[in-house]
């Protein structure tokens, strides 16, 4: 698997609950763990926050999921979401962490579009890092388009 060199970037913080955003008082990983548990997806031992990873190029495609999540009902004022993730290695600075690319899909995502060079990532929790880290993604799916 080739590696990406990616950069660290603020996300919406929705994600970890440190948005103060009262719908998410915990943050929506926190909330949708339990539900792709549920459904076969086993998140323990990941912190419940994504990293936000920015590609030095125009769009990232992504090819087959590992799992595909439909129709999933995580929070009783917003409409049911579809969910993919895409297994992935994480290198920052020289330690290889086994996490998941998270992707909702935007045709049933309600808000917090990300740009198209930018992806989530589900990792453990990583000590030491900070926005703007140079971090390094392996994963079959990735695909990147610079035109």
């Amino acid at each position: 698997m080739k590696k990406h060199k990616v950069t660290l970037v603020k996300g919406y913080q929705v994600a970890s609950g440190l948005a103060n955003d009262l719908q998410f008082p915990n943050g929506t990983i926190s909330a949708q763990t339990p539900f792709f548990k549920t459904l076969g997806l086993c998140l323990d031992g990941f912190f419940s926050a994504t990293l936000n990873v920015k590609f030095n190029c125009q769009k990232i495609a992504l090819s087959k999921a590992d799992y595909s999540f439909q129709n999933v009902k995580w929070h009783s004022d917003i409409p049911a979401e579809d969910f993919k993730f895409y297994y992935c290695q994480i290198w920052f600075k020289n330690t290889a962490y086994n996490g998941f690319i998270y992707q909702p899909q935007i045709k049933t995502k309600v808000a917090h579009f990300q740009p198209e060079n930018q992806l989530e990532l589900l990792a453990p929790y990583i000590k030491n890092i900070t926005y703007g880290d140079t971090l390094h993604i392996s994963s079959n799916s990735i695909v990147l388009h610079y035109q």
